[in-house]
């Protein structure tokens, strides 16, 4: 089987979506499938002239990489002769997984693939959820689905979500997957070499991870840093993660503000050694997120041996009510601080976490349990297109 992955980026600084692609194509790997991946270059032109792509190139276990020229940034970044490219080119592949929704990479490429008969499956990245539509720029989503998206989510041969919520979010919007819909999990990769510390970190930690956007809420931690503050005079709070440096100052000023300088630490973008770490030295790890469609860092964390603590709009809360591994509760500063004080004098649940977390995550998210369904999409989508392989063997 031939597989191409259409991205609108590759870089470290896009975060999760960069990480869960790297999950999805190792277990593609894994099974045998031939793998492409198609996305911009983080550096200048066709050759990678960062090493912000090497943490696809170096643990891809084979795939094949093609970049492109972009132009622009964020949701506004085109790649002409990668949408060209894709649409001379996809018929080379059995299915064409495209990655993200509302940019105009993915949204022209899948465009392109759809029209050149391929089949195409199209991960939204959580873009259909009404939050999505209710924040920022409202009017022009809504034209921009109405133009362009709409009709590629009525034509893609499959849907893939990574959470049964992000699956049950898309229904408002009225559309019909016609048994298209598949839940796949990003597969979590695991880089520890070694069981969590049993000694657990020398100063109690509290670690935010990922990207700093405001749909984050890390300014209700910040906010509720005064309070564990008084209850944990000795805690630091981590800030970890790339973004926006205009809106990092306004998160600097308001720790200012609060009086909280002293505690807090803003680590820029950690990653490889760095990143593992900064996790192995976390008390607890807090996702205060308005809307999270996965939090792969969830699962870093407790495979880390570090108890989370989530709002109920990140996707794994489930994950962590079943499995007792971390606390999910409405991300209000006040409630906020009441669960990570709690967690950090819970020598109970800490001691759960190091003891089980990783197995816990194994056991459901391992590329070779995620390989099964990704599998098992890949082949229904391709039914449902009416397409036979080209290549037996997957």
């Amino acid at each position: 089987m031939r597989v191409l992955h259409i991205a609108p980026s590759i870089a470290r600084s896009y975060g999760g979506p960069t990480q869960s692609l790297l999950g999805y194509v190792i277990a593609g790997r894994r099974l045998g499938i031939d793998v492409s991946i198609a996305a911009p270059a983080p550096g200048v032109g066709r050759a990678a002239a960062s090493d912000d792509v090497t943490g696809i190139t170096d643990h891809a276990e084979g795939a094949h990489l093609e970049l492109f020229r972009s132009f622009g940034s964020g949701a506004f970044a085109t790649s002409p002769s990668l949408v060209r490219w894709a649409a001379r080119n996809a018929k080379q592949y059995d299915l064409v997984h495209v990655h993200g929704l509302f940019n105009p990479i993915s949204s022209l490429a899948a465009r392109g693939c759809i029209h050149s008969g391929s089949a195409v499956i199209i991960r939204p990245f959580g873009t259909l959820s009404r939050y999505t539509f209710a924040h920022r720029r409202t009017a022009l989503k809504r034209l921009y689905f109405s133009l362009l998206e709409r009709r590629n989510i009525t034509h893609a041969a499959g849907i893939h979500f990574t959470t049964t919520a992000e699956k049950d979010e898309a229904k408002w919007r009225g559309l019909s997957f016609d048994r298209r819909a598949y839940v796949v999990p990003p597969p979590f990769i695991d880089g520890h070499r070694s069981a969590p510390d049993a000694a657990g970190p020398d100063t109690p930690t509290v670690l935010f991870l990922g990207r700093l956007n405001r749909i984050k809420n890390i300014e209700a931690l910040l906010e509720a840093w005064p309070a564990v503050h008084r209850h944990s005079p000795s805690a630091k709070l981590v800030i970890a993660g790339p973004g926006d440096r205009g809106y990092l100052s306004e998160l600097k000023e308001r720790a200012n503000r609060l009086g909280i300088n002293g505690d807090v630490r803003f680590a820029g973008i950690v990653s490889g050694p760095e990143k593992e770490s900064v996790l192995r030295s976390a008390s607890v790890v807090v996702l205060p997120s308005f809307h999270e469609n996965f939090g792969m860092v969830v699962l870093e964390a407790v495979a880390a041996g570090a108890p989370v603590i989530v709002s109920p709009d990140v996707q794994l809360a489930p994950f962590l009510r079943e499995s007792g591994l971390g606390r999910v509760v409405n991300p209000q500063p006040e409630l906020l601080a009441k669960a990570i004080t709690a967690a950090l004098s819970d020598a109970q649940l800490k001691e759960r976490v190091r003891l089980t977390g990783r197995a816990a995550v194994s056991k459901s998210f391992s590329p070779e349990v995620i390989g099964r369904l990704l599998l098992d999409m890949y082949m229904g989508s391709l039914d449902h297109s009416g397409r036979k392989l080209r290549q037996q063997g997957s």
